[in-house]
């Protein structure tokens, strides 16, 4: 079972997604420094993926210092400070820009937001 949960049709590109969900589960702590990142290959094989996808994504990851290649050893973790409030950034600011669009006040976002979390909530 993979740790990416890919979405085909989301409009973000596959290889986004890939570089999002890492970065999250750095954050997390799902993934810890020195833990090693499945090989680009064994990756795609498990998500159904062309192996370039992937490797545009790990090279974007350690451009951003999240991991680093080992010589013989693949891609690993790095220690990184970044944090989860980091990683839903990008979803964040597609938010707002959506909101303004829609001439949405803050407090109506905020409602939304509120509603969904909520919602959830009482589901689990």
């Amino acid at each position: 079972m993979s740790i990416y949960s890919l979405n085909a049709v989301s409009g973000t590109p596959i290889y986004r997604q890939i570089v999002d969900q890492t970065c999250q589960l750095v954050a997390s702590g799902q993934l810890r420094p020195d833990q090693h990142l499945p090989s680009v290959r064994a990756l795609a094989g498990e998500l159904g993926i062309n192996p370039m996808t992937v490797s545009k994504a790990y090279s974007l990851l350690e451009r951003d210092g999240i991991v680093a290649r080992r010589r013989g050893l693949g891609m690993v973790v790095v220690e990184t400070s970044i944090t989860p409030a980091e990683t839903i950034r990008p979803q964040a600011v597609a938010l707002v820009e959506a909101a303004r669009r829609l001439r949405l006040s803050r407090r109506e976002i905020a409602a939304a937001i509120d509603q969904v979390w909520t919602t959830d909530e009482e589901v689990k």
